[in-house]
């Protein structure tokens, strides 16, 4: 082989193998959250180059593959054969495969790469003939190996309890986005809850009736007038006999337009509004749309008896999103982190939530995470320490289950309001 020759055949496939390697990337960075520097070169390739090459898609990037693999095949071959004619021993072997090793670095990943991040895609249009030819020419080649593809898929069995789940899908596209710098983490957390919030049920996010500030619609306005001062609320259900009747809802605001007179003289009744009502199974996301449009801030939820569950507010709603939202008028409320490790919770909060907590220091323990009984039914924790114990347990009852130590702090007759929790030790189960 001459040397005119071999120059020319190195710089061709140094070539191909650029153009390949840039198609290979493009093709390998499809489906993916991508900067908008590298988004430009998805779209030039997509709208330029593939529609007007003539082949499928599955083709192309078949194609785009075999030619970055030939070329690095025939490099390989013809370096190696021009050192045998050349000779020179071992050290000038050494120096062909130190060669390559170049060839693959530069031309192979940092040109492309190059190509890939620092243009916008607009100079392949000027390549297209030339990738259309040469796909052309290995066409056999891919269909061939299309085929073997397709025939080794059909031998592959089905199994379909592998088939990813949509919320995977979305775990895997938020890990990419973050990934690739696009989406901070506590951006991740809040899409992550934009797309759950579709999936809840206004059971899920409302305040249950037994946390209901109700009156009845008999109150003076002058004690209702110090009811809300102890309680600080702005909007208050009204009820007539029980809970379950509720007849409409008193705006604080409306207060301001009382005289003292008329504050003693005058009930509730004569200054409530019309109360809205939604069942438990509404999704949340119809709801929020229904209460803005209507411009309503509360709403009474109602079981399949038609009794009163509990009720929902605009707050409720967005904390389903964003997070708890505490102001200077709630107690009690907030997770509060023991110097032994334990967590003192509030009774209310969810099972969910309460296994998140502890699952850092499951892991701190080289622990499985926290795995209660299935035939558990209780949604919140004090619900749990109730089911559990089998009655209301009162304040410094201990119950052990599952690893978890749940210490009653503080409760009624009727409700548990505040729970000591944590992890038993590893070496000490216990015996139920």
């Amino acid at each position: 082989m001459s040397p005119l020759i071999f120059m020319l055949s190195i710089v061709l496939l140094l070539a191909v193998l650029t153009l390949s390697s840039y198609a290979d990337r493009v093709y390998s960075e499809m489906g993916k959250f991508l900067a908008r520097a590298y988004q430009e070169n998805l779209d030039a390739w997509t709208e330029r180059i593939e529609p007007r090459l003539g082949l499928s898609r599955d083709s192309v990037a078949l194609s785009a593959s075999i030619l970055r693999q030939g070329s690095l095949a025939l490099l390989a071959l013809i370096l190696g054969v021009h050192r045998a004619r050349v000779g020179g021993g071992w050290p000038a072997y050494a120096e062909t495969v130190a060669e390559l090793a170049l060839i693959i670095i530069v031309f192979d990943r940092m040109l492309p790469q190059v190509l890939f991040a620092r243009t916008r895609g607009e100079w392949v249009s000027n390549a297209r003939i030339p990738l259309q030819v040469l796909f052309y020419l290995i066409l056999p080649l891919t269909l061939t190996l299309g085929l073997l593809e397709s025939i080794v898929s059909l031998a592959e069995p089905d199994n379909e309890e592998e088939e990813e789940h949509p919320d995977e899908g979305v775990d895997a596209l938020l890990e990419a986005g973050e990934e690739e710098g696009i989406l901070e983490e506590s951006d991740r957390a809040l899409v992550r809850s934009v797309v759950e919030f579709g999936d809840l049920v206004v059971r899920e996010v409302m305040t249950p009736r037994p946390e209901m500030f109700t009156v009845p619609e008999s109150m003076t306005l002058a004690e209702f007038t110090a009811a809300l001062n102890e309680n600080a609320f702005s909007r208050v259900p009204v009820y007539r006999d029980t809970v379950d009747e509720i007849t409409g809802i008193a705006f604080a605001h409306d207060l301001l337009q009382i005289t003292d007179i008329d504050a003693n003289t005058r009930t509730v009744r004569d200054m409530q509004r019309p109360a809205a009502f939604v069942p438990e199974p509404k999704k949340v996301n119809e709801l929020l749309r229904e209460m803005q449009s209507e411009k309503q801030h509360m709403r009474i939820v109602i079981d399949e008896y038609g009794t009163v569950a509990g009720l929902v507010t605009i707050e409720d709603l967005i904390e389903a999103i964003v997070g708890n939202i505490e102001d200077e008028h709630d107690e009690d409320a907030e997770v509060i982190e023991e110097e032994d490790g334990s967590w003192i919770v509030p009774g209310n909060m969810d099972v969910a939530k309460l296994r998140d907590l502890l699952q850092k220091d499951a892991e701190e323990d080289e622990r499985e995470p926290l795995r209660l009984r299935t035939d558990l039914e209780a949604s919140t924790v004090g619900g749990l320490v109730s089911e559990l114990a089998g009655h209301i347990p009162h304040p410094g009852e201990v119950i052990e289950e599952d690893g978890l130590r749940l210490e009653v702090v503080n409760a009624t007759s009727r409700l548990v309001k505040r729970v000591r929790v944590s992890l038993l030790p590893p070496d000490d189960p216990t015996e139920n």
